[in-house]
């Protein structure tokens, strides 16, 4: 098999290695050999056609190898040319050097190598300054009404010189030096010289936030301002809106950085109560007493009684359940109006029922007061004055008169000293209880009191 097939394949990649020079006239001997009957291959070795062209295949690379590195030779020659002729007028204006002169004539002439050139290149180019020169405008630019204001804005920007001048230079390094000292000024432990008057934006919003004393002065309500509404973007507004009447506020739990009821993990519920309505119909105890007769049931007794429930165990008389419901049923304490529940609430004292200046039989018994005697507060409301929240409150010894049979004085179940000045006048209210009771109002002879809405009695016949 190996002998068939050789030469077709020799003659396949012959014929595709040869076509240039058949088609330029004349026929190779390797064209002619491969054209050769099957029968004349012989299986051992390479042929003589496989070496013929193998060499073919070599010169050719070779060839296109060399021209290749004629081409770039021949473009180094001409860049190195271009950048003598352009150093040596650079050079020739400026009066030149012998080192210059000397490399652009070995450069022109193909002497030395490229890094030679191109080390009097970068030399040469050393000395050559460029200067920048800007038009200026012209006459009948400035006499025009209209190119005033262009050349007045082109005014703003700066020129090519000054840009690419020595001043340009010297206000960087200055600028920059600047900068170097005020950075190692701050840094610096001791502290000393002036620090860097640049302020960050963070900065200039504080300095333009209100304080919580002036916000408090600018608003009718200062009592519902904290300290967290001066951050707002509107204060007056945001205070405003709180102070406003049936407002609803927000839950104190949104500035808390833990989750919401995470204190009250771990505690033990309270069971759950029936209402005294219903706990008055005694159906606690009848249903006490029927679980401890199912408990003392054996087991024979259990499933004889899943088996076979009997019913009406917890039986009450319904005028009772009825009486409980209609008559006797209470309300449920309700929230009020925008009343949120936060943690800790139930533990809160209520102050719905407490009244201000009533002192209550428990507050006297944990005080230690003496029955009708005074409250252990009132000389210094004598010395500094009523509490200014309940300017309205009469309290007995400070604005009003003290009890029949008590007596001012320090000694025990004494009622102080009344607040008086100078001329013994009282300061605060009718301590003494000299000046008569206001004068009622006085209605017209055709006004009554009596109420409108009453019903007329019916006559009985």
């Amino acid at each position: 098999r190996t002998a068939r097939r050789s030469p077709r394949r020799d003659r396949f990649w012959l014929c595709r290695d040869e076509m240039a020079p058949v088609a330029n006239g004349g026929l190779t001997k390797a064209v002619l050999s491969a054209s050769e009957s099957d029968s004349e291959a012989t299986v051992g070795g390479p042929s003589g056609t496989d070496t013929e062209t193998e060499s073919i295949a070599s010169s050719r690379s070779a060839e296109r190898n060399r021209r290749k590195k004629e081409r770039k030779r021949a473009s180094k020659k001409a860049l190195a040319a271009q950048r003598t002729a352009i150093l040596g007028r650079a050079v020739g204006a400026d009066g030149g050097s012998a080192d210059g002169t000397a490399a652009g004539e070995g450069i022109g002439n193909g002497v030395g190598d490229d890094s030679h050139a191109e080390g009097a290149a970068s030399s040469a180019l050393g000395a050559v300054e460029v200067e920048y020169v800007s038009q200026q405008p012209v006459e009948e630019m400035l006499a025009s009404d209209e190119l005033k204001e262009f050349i007045q804005a082109f005014s703003r920007f700066r020129t090519p010189e000054e840009l690419t001048g020595q001043r340009a230079v010297d206000e960087a390094e200055e600028g920059r030096s600047t900068k170097q000292e005020a950075k190692a000024q701050a840094d610096g432990a001791d502290g000393e010289g002036e620090a860097d008057t640049s302020t960050s934006k963070k900065q200039k919003k504080m300095m333009k936030r209100l304080t919580i004393a002036e916000l408090k002065q600018l608003v009718s309500k200062p009592e519902v301002v904290e300290a967290w509404d001066v951050t707002a973007s509107d204060p007056r507004l945001l205070v405003l809106l709180k102070s406003t009447r049936n407002t609803i506020p927000v839950p104190r739990h949104w500035a808390q950085k833990r989750k919401f009821l995470q204190g009250k993990r771990g505690v033990e519920k309270p069971p759950f109560q029936l209402p005294e309505f219903i706990a008055a119909t005694g159906i606690e105890k009848i249903r006490a007493s029927v679980m401890e007769k199912e408990n003392a049931k054996k087991l024979k007794g259990k499933m004889k009684e899943r088996m076979q429930p009997k019913m009406g165990k917890i039986d009450i008389d319904y005028q009772v359940l009825h009486d409980a419901f209609f008559k006797f049923q209470t309300k449920p304490r309700m929230t009020r109006l925008g009343d949120v529940y936060y943690e800790g609430k139930e533990h809160e004292v209520l102050l719905r029922e407490k009244r201000p200046g009533h002192v209550s039989e428990e507050l006297q018994k944990a005080l230690g007061m003496e029955p009708g005697g005074p409250p252990p507060w009132l000389v210094n409301m004598q010395r500094y004055g009523p509490p200014p929240s309940y300017p309205n409150l009469k309290i007995a010894g400070l604005n009003a008169p003290i009890p029949e049979g008590a007596t001012y004085g320090f000694h025990p179940g004494g009622w102080g000293k009344p607040p008086v000045d100078e001329f013994g006048r009282p300061l605060y209210g009718d301590v003494f209880g000299t000046v008569g009771g206001e004068p009622e109002e006085q209605l017209a002879s055709s006004l009554t009191r009596e109420g409108w809405g009453t019903l007329e009695e019916e006559e009985s016949e």
